[in-house]
């Protein structure tokens, strides 16, 4: 079991080169307003802005916090008065008198936030995620803008960390331009990070707005020790194939068994490769319910099927890759057969785009279909 109080702090080592720039950045004085931290899906980006926030109000700040003064005592249990915190929230079902969103959030909701961010105080991986929560709400980038120009004490800088930025520009983009205000006239002393899966989905006057930092996928090293130190033995070298440098595919990964992966994945591909309307009906049925219940399953399962195709595509080229090591062989054997002359990489790429218009919460069941339609396309290529 990680130690909590070297948990947030140990993040630098898995993200070293971006950490250093970081540190760099704050022993030159020339801290910036507005930050974006951009990156793949589970490589660390929140967990070190959560750490750079800390290393800004260190009292003793080397090359890393020093973890001990009470500045970063607080910043370790997520509690200090100079962190703020935004995360997509469910729109209210309520509007006040004057016809605006109600701010309040739910009783039950406010219990599952609290909740979660002190479980990401342990665990920086940790995703926040507040069920029907699919957008940052306006009010909360109000709420902001009222407690940032309050005067606090003169020790240390004020940080506005916003996960899932990208959820600005959700609708009418309301909150994102509530946001460019407060870029345009940053309060005194005050860091905004917007930690993003999708910088292209920022507004462009946010993005001229904020220095760009941008993060790589964890190394193939340190995913194998982090399966380690779960208890993963014997097949950290085939999870970390798959995984790609994502920690949050990892830990999915772990808790499935080899024999039902596979036979997940070869369903799914079965399925976006048939052309029974049946077939075709279910899946956007099934997968429709999915992505409202369980998006982040979703994801996991185009994830899973953009990487067999790729392991597929490098079986037909003569690439050993670690998941041709695995029983999932078989069926990319059969599937190379079956469509000698498929367009692979173009396969991938329609995979991976669902992860974006998830993103704009763009209509599931016509996205299902057209991806269903564009792949046969590939397939008969």
């Amino acid at each position: 079991m990680v130690n909590e109080e070297t948990v947030i702090s140990s993040i630098s080592h898995y993200q070293p080169n971006v950490w250093s720039q970081l540190t760099k950045i704050s022993q030159s004085g020339l801290i910036g307003n507005g930050y974006i931290f951009s990156g793949p899906t589970g490589c660390g980006k929140e967990g070190l802005a959560l750490l750079f926030s800390q290393y800004l109000n260190c009292e003793n700040p080397k090359e890393d916090v020093c973890g001990s003064c009470p500045s970063c005592f607080r910043f370790q249990g997520l509690q200090n008065e100079k962190l703020k915190l935004v995360v997509p929230l469910p729109a209210p079902k309520s509007k006040s008198s004057n016809g605006e969103e109600n701010s309040s959030i739910s009783k039950g909701d406010l219990e599952l936030l609290t909740e979660s961010i002190q479980h990401k105080s342990t665990d920086p991986f940790y995703k926040i995620s507040i069920p029907r929560a699919s957008r940052i709400l306006i009010q909360s980038i109000r709420e902001l803008r009222k407690s940032l120009y309050l005067k606090g004490s003169q020790f240390g800088r004020k940080v506005v960390i916003i996960f899932d930025a990208h959820l600005l520009s959700v609708g009418q983009g309301e909150a994102a331009n509530a946001l460019l205000k407060i870029l345009e006239e940053p309060p005194e002393n005050t860091t905004l990070i917007l930690v993003t899966d999708h910088q292209s989905l920022l507004l462009p006057t946010i993005l001229s707005r904020c220095q760009l930092i941008q993060f790589p996928p964890l190394s193939d090293t340190y995913v194998n020790h982090w399966l380690e130190s779960h208890g993963e033995t014997e097949n950290t070298a085939y999870i970390s194939g798959l995984s790609k440098g994502n920690i949050h595919r990892a830990r999915k990964l772990l808790n499935k068994s080899l024999t039902d992966l596979t036979q997940e994945i070869e369903l799914f591909i079965t399925q976006i490769t048939s052309t029974d309307p049946n077939v075709w009906r279910k899946f956007t049925q099934d997968y429709g319910r999915i992505a409202f219940q369980k998006p982040d399953e979703l994801k996991f399962q185009f994830q899973m099927a953009s990487l067999w195709i790729h392991g597929a595509y490098h079986l037909r080229n003569k690439i050993s890759l670690p998941i041709h090591k695995t029983e999932l062989i078989q069926g990319m054997e059969l599937f190379n057969k079956q469509f000698p002359n498929s367009d692979l990489q173009g396969i991938v790429l329609l995979l991976d785009s669902i992860n974006e218009s998830m993103a704009m919460n763009f209509h599931i069941p016509l996205i299902l279909i057209n991806l269903l339609l564009d792949i046969q396309k590939k397939l008969n290529t």
